[in-house]
Parts: C-alpha cells; structure tokens; sequence
C-alpha cells in the first residue's frame, strides 16, 4: 500500500470523528436553534452538561486534519484556501462565536439577559458552521472546475462555491448534526433517568431521521444531475458503502423506535463514516475533481512515510488518553446500568401507547 493512500485513509477517519464527535456538539445548538430558544431551562441544561466535558476536545480532530491535509497534500490545501476561503472563514468566525457563546453563558449565571444574548450567539454559531462546513464538501465533491492542477483558482470567490450540491450538502449536515445530538442526548436523558427528556429526544430524533432519510434520496437525484462523475462513481467503485450506509441508518431508526439509544448512536456512527468513506473512494484519485489528484498533489515519500510513523506513534499515547477521557465523563456508572434499563423499557412502553 504506498504512503498517500494510507494518509488518504487517516484523513477520511479524521474527519470522520470529526463529523460525529464534532457534529454531535454542533447538534446541540442546532436544536437551540430550531425551537427558537424556547427549550425548557431543564432541556437546556442537560444539553450544556453533556457536551460542557468534551466539546473542546473534537475540535482536534478538525485540527489534526488540516495540519495533515497541509503537510501531505500541500496543492489541495492551497487551492481550498484560495477557492473556499469565504465559507471556511465564515466556519471558523461559527466555531469561536460559538465557543464564546457557549462559554460567556456559563459565566452570566444569574443575569437573564445575558444569558439570552449569549444563548442565541451559541444556538446561531453552530448552526451557521455545520451549514459552511457542509457547502465547502458539497463544493468539492461537485468539483472546483477553476482550480488547475498548481492550486491555482481563477473563479469567482464570492459564488465559485455555490452549486446545487453545495446547498444541499449545507442544509444535510446541520440535519446530521441534528439527528447525531439527537441519540447521544437521548443517552444522556436515559443515564440521569429522567424518563420525560427522553421522549422528548426520542422524538425528535425520529422526526430528524425521517427528514435526513427524505433529503439523503433528495442527494442522490442532485449528485445524478450535478456530479455525473461522482455518481458513476457511487454505482461502481462505493455501491457496496452506499449500500451499508442505506441498512446502518435504518437500523439506527429502528432502534430509536425501540429506545435502544447507545445502539443508535453507533448505527448513525457507521452511516457517517460509510457516506465520508464511500465519497472519497468514489472520487479517488481524485482529491479535488476535476483537475487534482492524489498523485500530483502529495508530498515527498519521506515526508509521507514520516508522518505515518509519528501519527502511529502518537496515537499510542493519545488513543488511550482520549478513550480515558470520554470514559470519565461519558461512560456509564455500574449502578446505573439497572435503572438505565428500566427506564429505556418504560420509554419504548410510554411512546408505543
């Protein structure tokens, strides 16, 4: 296997974990966003315990992509800055309003007001930087056809990027991101066994993943009429992907039908990193169509071959930490398994009724 396949592949799992760790933190104020900030105090604050550990911690995934994009594909990072430097300027002003918001409201405990004010800038960044972040993939999975094979762009940088499928792919990713908060705040309702935030997550995770499933035959039309190379590619080279990511995200709605969230989530999981997987090998060599490829676009070998060594290295290191990390704050108590499983039954029977 040769260095920029293997870098290819560490890059898809970045981003990847960055789409479901990350989206998931991003879904939370998505759903501030689509009730208007009308959640109850009691909803708002299980959203903000449950992502308040960890929120900081997926961004190094997006980090890590970018820092690895650069050093192993220097051309495609220079021509995404040049081409998509607007929606990914307008994602990067979403993650530190956001994370203003979110933190600015923590400290305005007591003072109403504030409160709101820092709410809405939390509801509205993250929102607006799943939005971008998805019209930057859609832009490139169309392809950036005023990109030559240097990484120059000679387009137009204000609407270069706006296509049917870029408008798509940002509305797809605020309802991932959506459907993704969904499950995993429905597991933070189940553990702290408040049978009434729940149902009210069960909800709207299924409404979410009837609307996701609704758009994801939407998507299919649009790449058929708009990306005819990357739909020849999803019926050759990803069918079976295409296929997984079709069974996975039915599987994760039957099993919120049947209040089996954990089991949910990873289902969901695996149709993110089936769709993410199945458009990269879809598109390779591809790496941004129609001009660039992995070939005239990766680095030096040693520097490929370095980079592989220090990331297995280091995911050594980090790998458990990470997972030490997540288990403190996320894993669930022994003594809670028991009343966990009562009131996952009692949800199912309540809804079923």
């Amino acid at each position: 296997m040769t260095p920029e396949l293997i870098v290819c592949g560490i890059l898809l799992v970045a981003i990847t974990l960055y789409a479901i760790l990350g989206g998931a933190d991003f879904g939370a104020g998505v759903w501030e966003f689509n009730t208007a900030m009308r959640s109850s105090k009691k909803e708002r604050d299980l959203l903000y315990r449950a992502i308040g550990p960890v929120w900081e911690v997926n961004h190094v995934w997006l980090i890590f992509a970018i820092v690895l994009m650069f050093s192993a594909f220097p051309v495609v990072f220079a021509a995404l800055s040049r081409a998509l430097w607007i929606p990914l300027l307008l994602a990067l002003l979403g993650i530190f309003a956001r994370s203003v918001g979110f933190a600015f409201r923590a400290y305005a405990a007591g003072a109403v007001r504030q409160q709101a004010v820092f709410g809405v800038v939390f509801a509205f960044a993250s929102t607006s930087t799943p939005f971008f972040f998805g019209a930057c993939a859609g832009a490139i999975a169309g392809g950036l056809d005023k990109v030559d094979v240097n990484g120059k762009f000679d387009g137009d940088y204000l609407t270069g990027w706006i296509t049917p499928l870029s408008v798509f792919c940002s509305f797809y990713a605020v309802g991932l991101c959506s459907y993704i908060s969904a499950l995993f705040m429905s597991c933070e309702a189940m553990a702290d066994n408040d049978a009434e935030l729940t149902a009210v997550w069960r909800r709207r995770a299924l409404i979410m993943g009837v609307i996701l499933g609704a758009f994801s035959t939407l998507g299919l039309v649009i790449v058929a009429n708009y990306a005819s190379e990357l739909w020849t590619g999803f019926l050759s080279k990803s069918l079976p992907l295409v296929a997984i990511s079709t069974a996975t995200g039915l599987i994760s709605m039957l099993c919120v039908w049947k209040a089996r969230y954990q089991f949910a989530a990873g289902a969901a999981a695996l149709t993110v990193a089936c769709v993410i997987l199945g458009w990269g090998v879809a598109q390779y060599p591809l790496i941004v169509p129609p001009n660039i490829d992995v070939d005239s676009a990766k680095g030096p070998e040693s520097v490929l071959w370095a980079m592989i060594i220090v990331i297995a290295a280091g995911a050594v290191v980090l790998g458990p930490a990470l997972g030490w990390l997540f288990y403190l704050f996320k894993g669930q108590h022994p003594n809670n398994s028991k009343a966990a499983a009562t009131l996952n039954k009692n949800t199912a029977t309540n809804t079923s009724q």
